[in-house]
């Protein structure tokens, strides 16, 4: 056997700017809560484009499902008690999204189409036995009423009412209610409503338009079958239930003490908001979709092993952790936007600053596959840095010509001129009064050495690596000393030639006089004969 129940209270809409929440006309609710034992069925009495119901289980598990439009909602037994299966009270909210145009948000700009409000309803059922309870059975008091109450049912119609036409003095307490009896034990009680269903109405009879004139009620517990076991203040003007407390609720759920600070199931805040929680504390903020912008939830929490932030609309992806015991300016954003890493005190768009005092890896980028990071000047050219299995690449403008690389075995290639700046040139060489290593000092450093002076050795090379800018200052200076050991050397031939040359014309000489004197002593020979 089905049931409807129409909820009177608990029907809210969320103001949208140009509205005061005041000011709002009441609302019927949203939908006919069916209940049946084996499942609740909500027939909607708005269109929607979103009809969401949330159930909050007594072991402090939530249950959500959301229903687009063209879906009856429906919710069945197994969904309702999850892991648990207890049987207690359950509370439920339904929270409908009108049909709406969703609007774009683009940084601080806003595309306005139009704004609908939330819909929302509250209400609670209670498992017994495995089952949920029909709200169909009343529940009769001692002298017999029930929820229809009424004095002529009672056979009372005779009794009449106490009019008091002056001011009510009770020297004691009091008991209000069908079921306080004579003799009633009042404890430290002074005031007691007593029977199955406790209302305390406030209802302001103020006529003129500019007096407040609202109605309240203070509410305990559901009337129906099943219903929710709670305390609850009711807007009945307004028909909404802006605040209710649930039987079984902590100690201390919410707590504001002397100072204005707010605790949550604690008493002693030590905060303007302290919450306090055994497993994750967490903040909800949820966008449901009611001013025109797309619904997104996310949770802000924390526990031993990190504090973070869940983005829930998308399969609760942790986009943001900080782990315990993180140091003081792990992040830091200064007041011109600078960012600081391991710094207070950044002097860039990003500052990363590492104090292990050793070497460290102060950087790093990883990717599943090939890394790149770009540099771009926005006025003028972009780098693009790559990293890849076969090494390190650098390309201009997304050019596929590669202006340097790095091979993984150390080979480097550019694709233009190498050009060195900075280094003292060897050029005092040719100064005058330069040291040039004699000839014979040079050979006696060679075979001692076995290498050239001022050029480290190869066992240099490949214990310290090399300068190449250093190195080829090095054997320039190598060159040009070769250069005046050349120009040395044939300085030293011009002049052994010239001496040849002289000693050639001297031989000459003396040739030329053998020959004269050879012949004067042939002539005194043939003379002789």
């Amino acid at each position: 056997m089905a049931f409807v129940v129409f909820m009177t209270f608990g029907v809210s809409f969320s103001s949208t700017p140009g509205f005061a929440a005041e000011c709002l006309t009441p609302a019927e609710p949203v939908a006919e809560v069916i209940i049946e034992p084996s499942g609740i069925a909500f027939v909607p009495r708005v269109s929607y484009a979103l009809f969401e119901v949330t159930i909050s289980r007594p072991d402090g598990t939530i249950y959500n499902k959301g229903f687009k439009s063209g879906n009856e909602p429906y919710v069945g037994l197994s969904e309702i008690l999850g892991e648990g299966r207890l049987d207690c009270s359950y509370i439920y909210e339904l929270r409908v999204i009108p049909e709406l145009n969703f609007k774009k948000r683009e940084g601080d700009e806003v595309e306005i189409r139009y704004s609908q409000r939330a819909l929302v309803q509250n209400g609670g059922f209670t498992v017994y036995k495995g089952m949920i309870v029909t709200p169909e059975e009343e529940e009769g008091g001692s002298k017999g009423q029930g929820v229809s109450f009424s004095t002529s049912q009672q056979g009372l119609s005779g009794v009449q009412d106490f009019v008091i036409n002056d001011d009510l003095i009770v020297d004691g307490s009091a008991c209000i209610g069908f079921d306080c009896v004579n003799g009633e034990s009042f404890g430290f009680d002074t005031l007691r409503l007593k029977e199955n269903n406790l209302r305390i109405k406030f209802d302001d009879t103020s006529t003129a338009a500019s007096f407040p004139r609202n109605d309240w009620q203070l509410t305990a517990n559901d009337s129906a079958n099943g219903g929710a076991s709670k305390f609850s203040i009711d807007d009945i003007s307004g028909s909404r239930t802006p605040f209710t407390v649930e039987a079984n609720a902590r100690s201390n759920s919410l707590y504001v003490d002397d100072g204005g600070r707010i605790g949550i199931r604690t008493s002693t805040p030590s905060t303007e908001i302290h919450v306090i929680d055994g497993d994750t504390p967490t903040l909800r903020l949820q966008q449901d979709g009611s001013s025109g912008f797309a619904p997104q939830t996310w949770d802000v929490a924390g526990n031993e092993t990190n504090f973070f932030v869940r983005d829930v609309t998308n399969g609760s992806q942790l986009p943001f952790r900080i782990r315990p015991d993180a140091p003081t300016n792990s992040i830091f954003i200064d007041v011109d936007g600078d960012v600081g890493m391991g710094t207070s005190s950044p002097n860039a768009p990003l500052h990363v600053k590492e104090a292990a005092g050793a070497a460290a890896t102060v950087l790093e980028l990883e990717n599943d596959g090939p890394t790149k990071f770009r540099l771009n000047n926005t006025t003028a050219d972009y780098w693009d840095i790559n990293a890849s299995a076969n090494g390190l690449r650098m390309n201009a403008n997304g050019s596929a010509t590669v202006a340097f690389r790095v091979d993984t075995n150390g080979d480097v290639t550019i694709a233009g001129t190498l050009t060195t700046a900075g280094n003292v040139y060897p050029d005092y060489v040719f100064e005058p009064g330069y040291n040039l290593l004699p000839m014979e000092e040079l050979a006696r450093h060679i075979e001692e050495k076995g290498h050239l002076p001022n050029i480290p050795s190869a066992e240099e090379m490949k214990k310290n690596g090399i300068n190449m800018s250093d190195l080829q200052m090095r054997l320039l200076e190598k060159v040009e000393e070769l250069t005046l050991y050349t120009l040395s050397q044939e300085e030293t031939i011009r002049v052994q030639q010239e001496v040849i040359n002289e000693q050639k014309k001297a031989m000459n000489g003396q040739m030329e006089s053998i020959k004269k004197f050879e012949a004067r002593l042939q002539a005194l020979e043939n003379k002789n004969q």
